[in-house]
């Protein structure tokens, strides 16, 4: 059974003849309560960031891919733009063809920088979304070891109530 913080300050106990202090039980008992709620709280904040993480990851992908897009789109207008002069280059005469295989040059010298541009920066994204995801998935270690602690911190504090409870009565230890 998964304990909420409405459970233990509802959580009431028999009374016996050489019983705890009532009072004092559900004053525990509402300190357990608040602890976990503050436990539930923080974790739920956690979830959050890791989720609002996840996100940020997304738009670096989906940036990355629209830059590839873009670059790929770029690289085919050139290709195109190229194909247009060689045409244009064989129906000329001499003096044209000249023109036309300079062009064709000049075409894929800006192709080429354009696709080495392309390729940088596609480079450069990858490399910071790597980077995030890198840093995401550390800060979510950081999270699951600060939650597996504060777990076992509270574990350990109960483990020690009962004791103590068990050392200052007749309680059955269930």
């Amino acid at each position: 059974m998964k304990l909420t913080p409405e459970m233990i300050r509802e959580q009431r106990f028999k009374a016996k003849l050489s019983g705890f202090d009532k009072d004092e039980v559900i004053h525990f008992l509402m300190d357990i309560a608040d602890d976990l709620e503050e436990l539930v709280e923080e974790n739920s904040l956690l979830k959050s960031e890791v989720a609002s993480m996840k996100d940020k990851q997304k738009d670096l992908e989906d940036l990355f891919l629209s830059a590839k897009q873009f670059s790929d789109e770029k690289i085919r207008k050139a290709e195109t733009e190229a194909r247009n002069i060689v045409a244009e280059a064989d129906k000329s005469a001499t003096a044209l063809e000249e023109q036309a295989r300079l062009k064709i040059v000049e075409a894929e010298n800006r192709g080429a920088q354009i696709l080495d541009d392309a390729q940088q920066r596609a480079s450069e994204l990858l490399m910071e979304a790597r980077q995030s995801k890198t840093d995401l998935e550390g800060e979510l270690s950081e999270l699951r070891a600060k939650r597996t602690t504060l777990f076992s911190e509270l574990k350990a504090i109960l483990e020690s109530y009962q004791g103590w409870i068990r050392e200052r009565g007749d309680v059955d230890p269930k």
